[in-house]
């Protein structure tokens, strides 16, 4: 019928001021939220509970905009972009990224465990290389699963959402969603 999908004429100047808006906003909140998840961590100590609200809101309102962009195609684009623009394609520096953090949180555990739980230096040598070596078998690969494949899969996705709207828009239907 399209008695509420009259479509309005607005301003494109006007409308990208708004998503600017909206992005300062998405910053700002996000801003708070860290502040709050440190400030509560530092008065109140470690604790899941304490904190649970600000990571949750951190968690949920990535995962949307990742959701969104993928849905309408923005991630592929960005890549492209960011990958056009850098001397690293996205993907290397996600390969990358994902290795410096397995190792990076294995030799955390690993000093952590020598120095918390050992008693002389061949125990905690022993403890170290145990410890790391365990955290890199677990830490590498889900880091790497993680960002390089759900990369592609992402962006996988992000492509096809892509051709849709363009075979929707080459196929004459209106659609406003986009």
């Amino acid at each position: 019928m399209g008695l509420y999908n009259a479509s309005k004429v607005e301003d494109e100047r006007i409308t990208n001021i708004k998503n600017k808006i909206y992005a300062e906003i998405y910053i700002l909140v996000s801003v708070i939220c860290i502040i709050s998840f440190v400030v509560k961590y530092l008065i109140y100590g470690v604790g899941i509970g304490v904190v649970a609200t600000e990571l949750i809101i951190l968690m949920l309102s990535g995962s949307y905009y990742l959701y969104r962009s993928t849905k309408l195609g923005i991630y592929s684009a960005e890549v492209e972009m960011h990958d056009s623009r850098s001397k690293w394609p996205q993907k290397k520096k996600n390969l990358y990224s994902g290795l410096a953090l397995g190792i990076g949180i294995a030799l955390f555990f690993g000093i952590n465990s020598a120095v918390q739980y050992a008693e002389g230096v061949s125990q905690s040598i022993s403890y170290f290389f145990v410890t790391a070596g365990v955290s890199l078998m677990i830490y590498v690969p889900f880091f790497l699963i993680i960002l390089v494949v759900g990369h592609d899969v992402i962006k996988k996705s992000s492509d096809q959402a892509i051709n849709k709207i363009l075979d929707d828009d080459e196929s004459g239907e209106d659609d406003e969603k986009y």
